[in-house]
This record gives structure tokens, C-alpha cells and sequence, in this order.
């Protein structure tokens, strides 16, 4: 994009930290460089350098939005701050253009000795609005915050989800160029969620550019048209979001010692190999998935998946509550204490839809020797019509954790035949409708 359509420009952006080893060490930088100074030696340092950034360069345009995602301490809050100007850059620039409407920190911006009244007078002059204006918009900030009589009340007394319900409603109601969410949204109940989403919605219908900070892949995907990916500190990938979200949780399996999405170039005799994501809406639904032999020091591998109908054939299509059987052969290679094994269907655009594992539904497993093993999960496909995908997990508890050690994203698919008269989506309610009778109806007419 051209630096005219550009709303946040970023270059080389760093920022260091010094951390220092104990207090006694803080003291030392503090006074032993002026002593070294006056008895002409050379300074010496008594920190070392933490780098939260390295060398980012981001664009945002106009009316774009934009996901960042990583795990905790890669710096994204960092980044948002840089942008939003509450940090210093150590090294590179940061220009932004507009008016920019932050939720950064739980509570930043706030007095917490002020009402929230006066707090969201505040906020608005600290944006740059008159009072004025403030006072033509406050009816709409409080009745989207609906906190009720606390809007009188100290900011002090207010609950974590209160503080982003107010924080939030003063930034959409700024009319910001800029609107900036670092997570803040997961404090907030279900229901206030999806009311902030749904005005997201609305947000980037005005044009408005969003840069909005969430561990959620789902909320990544949907909303968002670009996909940031930060670890320790450095850009990994800048991209379309189902690929930075691919690349995001193959490191995590990475990290947590399994190994990531595998594909077999050559598939066993008899097999069909996982396919292409562009090719897997012509692939057969049902059919046995192959992958290749286990890297170096795998615990264990999956080895060949399989779904099947009732009757033990490849379950290709299937009716609403006909029972699926997901057959997993695998190879263990190193003695497994406590076993743990997970499962998860999809929609065929990466839309998580429901996932267990057998740590979730309390399934004690018996310890796990070296050698070929073979485990089942039966479903019962209480879905709506539609296309579902299969992802199967193997690892073992450790610590009183899932800790994955192989997962097969694509672990096949299958169909379901849609109901008649049953609506559409992904859900099987099982809805009816009736007329009633409206409320006192009847009542005094002198029948």
C-alpha cells in the first residue's frame, strides 16, 4: 500500500529493556558510572538488555483490520503501546494518522478515584474532544456500557468487566480513525463479547482501521483481514490469517515436543494421503489417511486414521445422529505413563466447532508400552447438514496437562445429509414453531 492509504507506519521498530539481576545491581548502574567517570575509566554496565521488540516493520491501511497473535511475552502488548505512543521506541519509528481510541492495560486511562462520569470526560479530552461534544455522546457511551447507577460511582469500585465496558463504549464513540484492542474484550461476559463484536462490525463498515490483539484463532479468522504473528519479540509471519494461524499452532506443537502437520509424499499401499487444503473438497470423504515415519525422538505417532460408518464402510455421507467411528492406528516409541488423546471437527473454512480429549471426559488410560497400538472415538453426528473435518491428537499428560506429541490436522471429513425442514448452519436443534395466544387474550370480552 502507498504511505497516503497508510494509517500506522512502522519501521525498525524495537524496544529494550534493561533488567537488572537484584536491587543491589540497579544501585551499582546508578552510581558506580559516575565514579568510573571522574577516575577516567571506561563505563561498565551492570544490567543486561531485554529486547520485548526487534526490527518490526507493519503497515495498516485505511479501513483495514488487523489480527496479532502469540503467545504471552512475544510482545504484542508492546507493540500496541509503541503504536499508541505509551512507550518509547528503543530503535526504528512509528507514525500513525488519525485519531486513535485505545484499550490497552484493564483500567488504563481511568482515575480510579473518579466516577465513571467523570472518567469518560476525560478520556474524551484526552482525545481531543470538546466537552460538548462529550456531553452530545454520553447518553449513547452509558447506555452501551449499561453499568447502570455505578456510572455515579468511583471507577475504584467497579468489577474488571465493568472497567472494559465503559473503556470500550467511550472508544467506539469517538469516532476514531483508530481503534486499538489489546485482549481486553476476553474480561467482559459472553453476551457484552458479542455486542462488542457485532459493533466491530459496524466499525469496519465506517472504515474505520482496527489493530486488535487476541489469542482466539476463531475471532482471528472472522474478523479480521490480515493476520500478525509475533514470537519473542520478532515478526515471524505478516500474512492471510488462516496461514499465520496455521504457522501459530504448528509452533505451539512444536514447542510442547510434538510434531507438526504431516503430509506423506508417498502413501502405503492401499492409503490415501492427507491432500491439499485447495484439493480436499474433491478428496473422498471417509477414506484412510497415511502419514510418513516419525521424526527423529517422536514419543509417538499417528500413523493411519480411518472414519467409519455403522456398518464399518468409509463414512463418506451420513445422516443426522448416525453413529462415526474415528479408527486411529499408532506407534508408540518410547514408554507413555499417562496417555492422553484428543479430538476435534472443524468447518472447511478452520472454524473450530467442538473438541474433547480424553483427559476432559475423565478417561482414565492405562499406561502405554513401545509397539503398534490402535484406539477408537465413536461420535454420534447430532449435527446440521454440512461438511465437518477431523482432527485427531496423541500425547500424554504431563504435569497435569494435555501435552500434545502428534496431531494430524487433517484427519479426513465427512457429510451430513441435510434434514428436511430442519433450517441450516452447523447446529441440530431440532426447532418447531407455534402461534400462542397473546397474553390476556380472552379475558374480558364476556365469553
Amino acid at each position: 500500500m502507498s504511505s497516503d492509504d497508510a494509517v500506522i507506519v512502522a519501521r525498525g521498530l524495537s524496544k529494550a529493556y534493561q533488567v537488572y539481576a537484584s536491587p543491589r545491581a540497579r544501585l551499582q548502574q546508578f552510581l558506580l558510572p559516575r565514579l568510573r567517570r571522574l577516575a577516567g575509566l571506561p563505563p561498565r554496565n551492570h544490567y543486561r538488555d531485554f529486547h520485548a521488540l526487534r526490527g518490526i516493520d507493519l503497515s495498516v491501511g485505511r479501513g483495514e483490520t488487523v489480527g496479532i497473535i502469540g503467545r504471552n511475552g512475544s510482545g504484542k502488548s508492546t507493540l500496541l503501546q509503541l503504536i499508541c505512543g505509551t512507550l518509547t521506541p528503543s530503535g526504528g519509528s512509528v507514525s500513525v494518522r488519525g485519531r486513535v481510541a485505545a484499550l490497552l492495560e484493564l483500567g488504563s486511562g481511568f482515575n480510579p478515584e473518579f466516577s465513571g462520569r467523570e472518567n469518560v470526560f476525560l478520556n474524551g479530552a484526552l482525545l481531543g474532544l470538546s466537552r460538548r461534544e462529550v456531553e452530545q455522546r454520553f447518553d449513547a457511551i452509558a447506555a452501551f456500557a449499561d453499568i447502570g447507577e455505578f456510572i455515579d460511582q468511583p471507577t475504584k469500585t467497579y468489577s474488571s468487566g465493568m472497567v472494559v465496558r465503559l473503556a470500550f463504549a467511550v472508544a467506539i464513540h469517538v469516532d476514531p480513525d483508530l481503534l486499538v484492542v489489546d485482549e481486553a474484550l476476553a474480561v467482559g461476559d459472553t453476551a457484552f463479547q458479542q455486542k462488542c463484536l457485532q459493533r466491530i462490525r459496524r466499525l469496519q463498515d465506517q472504515g474505520v482501521s482496527i489493530l486488535l490483539v487476541t489469542h482466539s484463532t476463531n475471532t482471528l479468522i472472522e474478523y479480521c483481514d490480515r493476520g500478525v504473528y509475533l514470537r519473542r519479540g520478532q515478526l515471524v509471519m505478516d500474512g492471510p490469517c488462516r496461514e499465520v494461524v496455521k504457522a501459530y499452532g504448528d509452533d505451539l506443537l512444536a514447542e510442547e515436543g510434538a510434531i507438526g502437520v504431516v503430509v506423506a509424499a508417498e502413501p502405503e499401499p492401499g492409503l490415501q494421503a492427507p491432500t491439499p487444503p485447495a484439493e480436499r473438497a474433491q478428496a473422498d470423504a471417509g477414506a484412510s489417511v497415511a502419514v510418513p515415519a516419525p521424526a527423529p525422538h517422536a514419543i509417538l505417532q499417528i500413523e493411519q486414521v480411518a472414519l467409519l460408518d455403522a456398518d464399518g464402510r468409509p463414512a463418506a455421507t451420513v445422516r443426522s445422529g448416525d453413529p462415526i467411528e474415528v479408527l486411529v492406528d499408532l506407534r508408540v516409541h518410547e514408554p507413555v505413563a499417562q496417555p492422553c488423546f484428543g479430538i476435534q471437527l472443524s468447518s472447511t473454512d478452520g472454524i473450530v466447532l467442538w473438541s474433547a480429549t480424553t483427559q476432559q471426559l475423565a478417561s482414565t488410560l492405562a499406561p502405554m508400552a513401545p509397539g503398534r497400538h490402535r484406539f477408537r472415538w465413536r461420535l454420534q453426528a447430532n449435527f446440521s447438514g454440512n461438511r465437518y473435518v477431523v482432527a485427531i491428537g496423541a500425547g500424554e499428560i504431563v504435569g497435569g496437562e494435555y501435552k500434545r506429541r502428534h496431531r494430524l490436522d487433517y484427519a479426513g471429513h465427512f457429510d451430513v445429509i441435510p434434514e428436511p425442514r430442519s433450517g441450516g448452519g452447523w447446529l441440530a436443534p431440532k426447532p418447531s414453531f407455534a402461534l400462542l395466544p397473546a397474553a390476556g387474550a380472552g379475558e374480558g370480552d364476556g365469553g
